[in-house]
This record gives C-alpha cells, sequence and structure tokens, in this order.
C-alpha cells in the first residue's frame, strides 16, 4: 500500500487543546455568517417556488434579462448566470402563497352508472375537482360522512391519468351485491390540493333496481353538475412560471430566440415538509452511528464519534452558508454522504487504537492515541485527497446541478479528515483522564 507519511511520532493528542481553538473558530464563524446571510440560501426545495433554466441564442445583458422578469411579475425572482454566456438560472420563490391559498378544491361533477342500478353488480363513478388557485393533489371518496369516517374508511380514488393540474377527474367502481331493491346509498366526495387545503364535502347517491325494474332517480341526488367556468380559469392557471416567462423573452427578442432547458416547481407545503423531512433523515443517520460504534467499540468512544459528525456537520453547514452554496436535497444528500464517510475514518482510527490497547499493555493511553493515529494517518490522508480530488473535478465540470452537491462534500471531506485525526480520540482522551478507566493506564 502507499504511504505518505512513515513512522511518524506526532503528538496529536498534545495538539488537542489548539484543534478545540480551530473547531470553535469555525463553529463561530459558520453561525456568524447564517445569521449575517439571514439564514441559509434555501432552494426551491426547501423554498417553494420555481427554478428555471433559460438558453438565449444570442448574449443577454443581465440587466435586461432582470428588467423583463420584473416587467412580467417577478421582481423577487433571483437571476444567475451560469454555464454559456447566453445561460441564465431565474429562482422565483413563492413564499406567500401559503397565506394566500387555504381554500381547498370543490367537486364540480360527479355522477354514477349506472342508476339505477338496474341488477348490475358494479356500479362506476365519475369525479371532477377542481381548485383556482392550486394543484389538486388527491380525490377521496367514503361511504360514511367524513366527520364520522376512520382513516380506513376513506379511500383514494384513481386519477384519469395523475394528479398535475388544477383540474382533475377520477373514477372509481363500487360492488352492490347484498344490497336490498330500493335502497339509496350516498357516496361522499372531497378533494385536496397540493398545499394541503382540504376541500368543502360533497356527496351523490345511487339507488338499487332490479333488472327491468323501473325505478326513478329524480327523487335522489343522482349527480353533481356545478356551472363554474372551468375551461378558462384552467387555462389560465395552468401557465407555468417558465411558459409566462418564455412568452415575455419571445415578446422583446422574438419567436424562437428563447429556449426553456429546465423548469423545477415545487409547492410550498411539500418544500416545509421536506425541511422537516432533511432534519429527521441527519439526526436519525447520526443516531444509528451512535448505536453501531458504541456496539462495535465502546460507549466512550461511541459518543466521541457522533460529538465529530455534529462538528463536521455544523462547520460544514457553516462553510456552506460562507459561500452561499445552494441548499437543495442534492445537499442534504452530501450531508448524509459526509455522515458515512466521516465515520468510516473515525472507526478506522478506533480500530487500530483498540488493537494497540492490546498489544501495548505496558504503555499509557495517550502514547497507545497517539500510535493509533500516526499508523493510520498515511490512509487517511490518501483517502481524503483521492476523494476531494473527484469532488473537485466534479465541481467544475459537472454542472450547476450537481455543483452544490460536490462542494458541500468537499468541505465535508476536509473537515471530516481534520475531526477524526483532532476531535474523535482526544474526546476520550480528556474523558478517560477525568474518569480513568480500570483497564487503561493513563500515566
Amino acid at each position: 500500500m502507499l504511504t505518505i507519511f512513515k513512522n511518524t511520532h506526532i503528538d496529536f493528542v498534545g495538539w488537542r487543546r489548539k484543534a478545540y481553538i480551530i473547531s470553535g473558530t469555525l463553529l463561530l464563524i459558520g453561525i456568524v455568517s447564517i445569521i449575517a446571510h439571514h439564514g441559509l440560501n434555501y432552494g426551491i426545495d426547501f423554498t417553494g417556488g420555481s427554478l428555471i433554466q433559460v438558453h438565449f441564442n444570442k448574449s443577454i445583458n443581465t440587466e435586461e434579462v432582470r428588467s423583463i422578469v420584473s416587467e412580467t411579475g417577478y421582481g423577487g425572482a433571483i437571476i444567475q448566470r451560469f454555464g454559456k454566456t447566453n445561460d441564465y438560472a431565474i429562482k422565483i420563490i413563492n413564499k406567500a402563497k401559503v397565506i394566500e391559498d387555504t381554500t381547498g378544491p370543490e367537486i364540480v361533477e360527479a355522477y354514477v352508472e349506472p342508476n339505477p342500478t338496474n341488477g348490475e353488480n358494479q356500479i362506476i363513478v365519475h369525479v371532477r375537482a377542481y381548485d383556482k388557485q392550486s394543484i389538486i393533489s388527491n380525490i377521496q371518496y367514503s361511504l360514511i360522512p367524513f366527520k364520522k369516517a376512520k382513516e380506513e374508511d376513506v379511500i383514494n380514488v384513481q386519477p384519469a391519468d395523475m394528479y398535475d393540474s388544477e383540474l382533475e377527474d377520477g373514477v372509481f367502481s363500487l360492488r352492490t351485491l347484498g344490497l336490498k331493491q330500493g335502497e339509496v346509498k350516498t357516496i361522499y366526495l372531497r378533494a385536496i390540493d397540493s398545499n394541503g387545503n382540504i376541500g368543502t364535502p360533497d356527496s351523490i347517491q345511487f339507488k338499487i333496481s332490479a333488472t327491468g325494474q323501473k325505478a326513478s332517480v329524480n327523487d335522489i341526488r343522482s349527480e353533481i353538475k356545478k356551472n363554474v367556468n372551468v375551461n378558462k380559469s384552467s387555462n389560465e392557471v395552468k401557465k407555468s412560471n417558465g411558459e409566462i416567462l418564455k412568452a415575455a423573452f419571445e415578446k422583446k427578442y422574438g419567436v424562437g430566440s428563447v429556449r426553456i432547458d429546465r423548469e423545477d416547481m415545487v409547492g410550498p407545503k411539500i418544500s416545509k415538509e421536506l425541511q422537516y423531512k432533511a432534519i429527521w433523515v441527519v439526526l436519525l443517520g447520526i443516531l444509528a452511528m451512535l448505536i453501531y460504534v458504541s456496539f462495535r467499540f465502546s460507549f466512550r468512544f461511541g459518543v466521541a464519534a457522533i460529538i465529530a459528525l455534529f462538528h463536521d456537520v455544523l462547520i460544514t453547514v457553516g462553510l456552506v452558508s460562507m459561500f452561499n452554496v445552494e441548499v437543495n436535497t442534492e445537499t442534504i444528500a452530501a450531508l448524509l454522504t459526509l455522515i458515512g464517510y466521516s465515520i468510516n475514518d473515525s472507526i478506522v482510527v478506533s480500530d487500530r487504537i483498540r488493537e494497540n490497547i492490546k498489544k501495548l499493555r505496558k504503555e499509557n493511553f495517550v502514547t497507545i492515541v497517539n500510535r493509533g493515529i500516526n499508523e493510520t494517518l498515511s490512509r487517511t490522508i490518501i483517502t481524503s485527497f483521492t476523494t476531494f480530488l473527484v469532488l473537485f473535478v466534479l465541481s467544475l465540470v459537472g454542472g450547476p446541478v450537481i455543483r452544490g452537491f460536490s462542494n458541500t462534500l468537499m468541505f465535508g471531506v476536509i473537515i471530516g479528515t481534520y475531526s477524526s485525526i483532532f476531535v474523535v480520540a482526544p474526546i476520550v482522551v480528556e474523558w478517560e483522564l477525568a474518569s480513568p478507566s480500570r483497564n487503561l493506564k493513563m500515566k
């Protein structure tokens, strides 16, 4: 195996107090940066809104783009040039939508066929829902009023294609076996939008009849048919931010002068949920590592490794803030990767220390720790350096989509390497000095 550092005898434990000062300084700088920037630079995954990548056929000045975007009604949009000189990323954040849209979708049409059932063992129910402001995310039905229904009584309706617009159709079937002739059954319907707003429930009824039996549906509510101007309103709402901006740019520079290369849209309700889930995923990952390291080595090494993980994640987040890296789901993936990478380095060092405790019974614990770190130093540096090189290349040529991931992980690799040397084992040393274990010699 290639080695860079041979037979080193560096007193890493002796430098631990200086390392604590460095770590504290980096943490403080990160906190100041986050406060100064009024939080992290969240992407649309966590804020809600649209990210639109625009390509112009000719070079366009940034101020011209900003002027047209503002005139179109997106005055708060963030505009960045990337890649070629005529490529732009436009980020539109919809912060106020959660407050403005508090009304759920309404059921505008529903009917049962056949109704009366005319001896059929199964009926088909058609339902249509509409929302003026938001995309519909689900249509549900129940044979019990929703206020009284349990969770298992409420059933999701299969969409005609998929739930991705303000006007959605759904269809489902119901068995009629066991129902008595002349019996009237009620189906309760409701719809939910992408912001989590539940619309006012509505209902329709169907009547059971035998084959060939004449039965009237005039005495029941056999259908829903609301007079709303669905087509006109829906077409207006369905226009995406990218389509609106493209039309504005083409009006200024001519048809075919602009191309939308990418448009990502996230609703504010979903973005809020992603924020909470991202935090929980990182914390659960760290907890899993604590359990594993405690089981593999000892509780003290486990706690030290977890402190190092928090140390690595917090300093990396501070660096992300300092360099204004956009925080999105790729950034969270990088932090989770960092947790795995950092704990791997810590395990290698801890494993060598554990081996040396058995071999060097006459040596004191500080000497054993220093030797363990020195013996794994070459492996730690080579692994981190090669990983850093790959991430550096990705950051240079990988494009804006992956740049946040590679930059975040680059910061993490540097900090993780530092913590595996100067944080994990020194914390255990401090613990042992304060409260020595029975089987360890401290002096």
